[in-house]
């Protein structure tokens, strides 16, 4: 028969090693609830962050292209009149008093839409390219730069025009911006007209008159 102390210990031992176990697997859950817990709240984190990135980047995206729509439609009023454009400052302007207003009233609104539209657009090449186009107007318009070249004048704006058009587009659109060129001297040698790197498809139609 085996003793009583021996028979205590046993049971002692096993009792032991039973409570042990148990704290073990009791530890080793509490770990992976809390490991679950932490995870599913740096992903809930993770997720809430990217919403934000995301909602953030639609907003700056429909501003941005609501922005370059209100910029073209100045454009597109100043494209019309850009004939009358050398005439600003002579003493006997071929062009009419009329089309010589519109395209007076057409360079302002060219030039307020630096102080409005044009900041809501974040890349600094739109708005250079913009900026450079209304001092290019400017130039030829009311400081008599490069005069003696009455049609040279009126194709590199509409030219350089169109660039900044054709960059306004590629905001809207989403797709990379024309490559970077140096733009037109008005007070340049010579007659020949200055053209952009890349042509948008519209220049192909003979409607477009450019």
């Amino acid at each position: 028969m085996t003793d009583l102390p021996e028979l205590l210990a046993q049971t002692t031992s096993a009792l032991v090693g039973t409570v042990a176990g148990g704290a073990i697997a009791l530890y080793v859950a509490r770990w992976q609830t809390l490991r679950t817990a932490a995870i599913q709240a740096e992903t809930t984190t993770a997720q809430e962050n990217a919403a934000v990135r995301l909602a953030h980047d639609l907003r700056v995206r429909e501003r941005e292209t609501a922005a370059s729509g209100a910029l073209l439609e100045r454009l597109e009023g100043l494209l019309r009149w850009l004939p009358a454009l050398p005439d600003l400052t002579a003493d006997r302007p071929p062009s009419s008093e009329e089309a010589r207003a519109h395209c007076s009233a057409a360079m302002q609104s060219l030039r307020g839409g630096m102080s409005t539209d044009l900041l809501m657009i974040a890349d600094p090449a739109v708005r250079d390219r913009y900026r450079t186009l209304v001092q290019l107007v400017y130039d030829i318009g009311w400081r008599g730069a490069g005069q003696g070249h009455r049609e040279r004048q009126i194709h590199d704006a509409r030219h350089y025009l169109r660039h900044v058009q054709h960059t306004l587009e590629s905001v809207i659109d989403g797709t990379p911006l024309p490559r970077h060129t140096a733009p037109p001297r008005p007070d340049r040698a010579g007659d020949e007209t200055w053209l952009p790197p890349d042509l948008p498809p519209h220049w192909s139609d003979p409607a477009d008159g450019s």
